[in-house]
């Protein structure tokens, strides 16, 4: 016999069932909510809670206050249908507010876990002018803070007029705290200063890139918290370091590293700190820099994300790729990934250009899932790409291909190599290479250009770096008999054009709708398969 549950029990079942949490967030159904708050009693502060506990757009604020004290979108009639007008319009206070509309604010923003102040766009549907937010959360008589239940602040506003609301939005309260600025004024330096004091509660952090100057305040921040699960903010110092690595909870760790960091650590000492952790991310501005601050840290981590925000030559990536082992635990490490900006100089494509000699050290990441390597410019033959995937039998995605098409030529992987891979890494899902496409296809892989080979039902998609297609339907059989359910193919995209005018780059689009014909034609071969299975 199943015991009976108490009313407020039944009441929290049901209004769980209306906030469902997905990988996106909170996810509450807001018209049933509101129907909730207008039946009875019972459901009306539990409704009220749930509907307003996630702000998730500023403007949202200003609905609190009756008509009459704020302004209302613009609407135009268009063949015979109300339409909204966002040109310009964001919501502002008509009217000074009185006691009774503070009293009503008050009576909301107590019911405020959760709030984001998105990045202002001129062209959003909804956004509150900063005369408003200001009068809102700068008012004198408000409590320092307006949202005493506060758990999470997400922070994008562009606007230094408004890191006043900032502030006053920051409070003990919070354990989550997201602030992405493009600049970093003093006010939000000395803002960000006190953090550590003012929000000794968090979990998890978040900041944009900040300058050089800014990392040693960062540094004494992150000494005060205790709690971290999750933490993206600038280099922070060797002492910074030491007490991260000394917090069990914490699981994610990105360092942000900026031009003229330095980590002031005497190259000949043996400093040197543990991390263990999930995840593992470091974006620096320039190569040097990362190397710099990779150096004293031994990482035993599942995931590794390695940013660098320039061109780097050849030499120094082999450097970097070679010395990886150094910092991270092999028998640990799932997935990784090495990014480097597009090349500025695009005339001698040498300089950037690494042999597979360069990668002999990533085969000792032997449970590696998830490798991504496409932003580094690298010629691999069949020989050198089976040889090389042999080591991750556990392989799912895998990018190898060249995100850049330098327009020269240079060998690639045959088919013949891609059905090799696949023998070797049976669970590969996602796959990217330099493929060459021109025939002679090789036997016994391909008669009559038809796969006879392997073939995997769950391989999605595919990158083919900078190949050509000179022959649609062969190269769609081929690659049709091997994934039959391959959805998209990507192209490397050419390296010396402007991609902020893309209206005279027809030689790239042509190439592009190339591939765009082999996707149809996988398509429509998928399609008549189906039919054929259903007769």
């Amino acid at each position: 016999m199943h015991t009976c549950l108490w009313i407020p029990e039944m009441l929290k079942a049901i209004f769980a069932e209306l906030m469902p949490v997905t990988e996106s967030g909170v996810q509450p159904s807001f018209a049933t909510l509101y129907h909730l708050a207008l039946t009875c009693r019972a459901f009306r502060e539990l409704a009220l809670d749930a509907l307003w506990a996630h702000i998730q757009t500023p403007d949202m604020l200003v609905m609190w206050l009756p008509q009459d004290a704020r302004s209302q979108p613009v609407t135009f009639t268009a063949r015979g249908r109300p339409m909204l007008d966002i040109s310009g319009h964001s919501l502002r206070l008509l009217r000074p507010l009185v006691d009774d509309d503070w009293t009503t604010f008050q009576k909301y923003a107590c019911r405020v876990r959760s709030l984001t102040f998105e990045k202002y766009d001129d062209w959003k549907t909804r956004k509150l002018h900063d005369s408003a937010a200001l009068a809102l959360l700068g008012y004198p008589a408000l409590p320092f803070s307006p949202f005493p239940l506060l758990r999470e602040l997400y922070w994008n506003d562009q606007r230094d007029v408004l890191l006043l609301c900032l502030q006053r939005c920051i409070s003990n309260s919070l354990t989550r705290l997201v602030i992405h600025s493009e600049l970093w004024p003093s006010a939000m330096v000395d803002l960000i200063a006190g953090l550590g004091k003012a929000c000794p509660m968090i979990k998890e952090f978040r900041c944009s890139m900040p300058p050089a100057s800014a990392c040693a305040m960062l540094s004494d921040v992150v000494t005060c918290w205790d709690n971290l699960e999750i933490l993206e903010t600038g280099a922070v110092n060797a002492q910074a370091l030491q007490h991260l690595a000394s917090l069990e909870k914490l699981r994610e760790l990105k360092m942000l590293v900026p031009e003229g960091h330095s980590l002031q650590v005497d190259p000949a000492s043996t400093f040197s700190v543990k991390f263990s952790l999930d995840k593992f991310s470091i974006t620096a501005a320039r190569i040097e820099l990362l190397v710099a601050f990779l150096a004293p840290l031994k990482i035993s981590a599942k995931s590794a994300n390695l940013q660098i925000n320039t061109a780097s030559n050849a030499g120094d990536l082999d450097q970097l790729l070679s010395s990886l082992t150094e910092h991270f635990q092999p028998n640990v490490l799932k997935s990784l990934y090495v990014g480097v900006n597009r090349p500025t100089d695009f005339d001698d494509h040498s300089l950037f250009e690494l042999t597979i000699s360069a990668f002999r050290n990533i085969r000792t990441f032997t449970g590696l899932t998830n490798l991504d390597l496409s932003s580094i410019h690298v010629f691999i033959t069949d020989d050198e790409v089976l040889d090389l995937v042999s080591a991750w039998p556990q392989m799912e995605c895998l990018y190898l291909d060249s995100a850049w098409d330098w327009g020269v030529s240079f060998m690639g992987v045959t088919f013949g190599g891609l059905a090799g891979i696949l023998e070797r890494c049976p669970n590969l899902r996602s796959l990217g290479v330099n493929l060459d496409t021109f025939p002679p296809y090789d036997l016994p892989v391909h008669v009559d250009n038809q796969n006879t080979g392997i073939t995997r039902e769950k391989f999605t998609d595919i990158s083919v770096g900078h190949a050509a297609c000179e022959d649609v339907e062969a190269i769609g059989n081929l690659l049709a008999g091997m994934f039959p359910n391959l959805t998209q193919i990507y192209r490397a995209h050419p390296i010396d054009i402007d991609y902020d005018d893309l209206s005279d780059q027809n030689e790239w689009f042509e190439r592009g709708n190339e591939w765009k014909e082999v996707e149809s034609f996988i398509t429509q071969k998928r399609m008549e398969r189906l039919k054929q299975n259903d007769v």
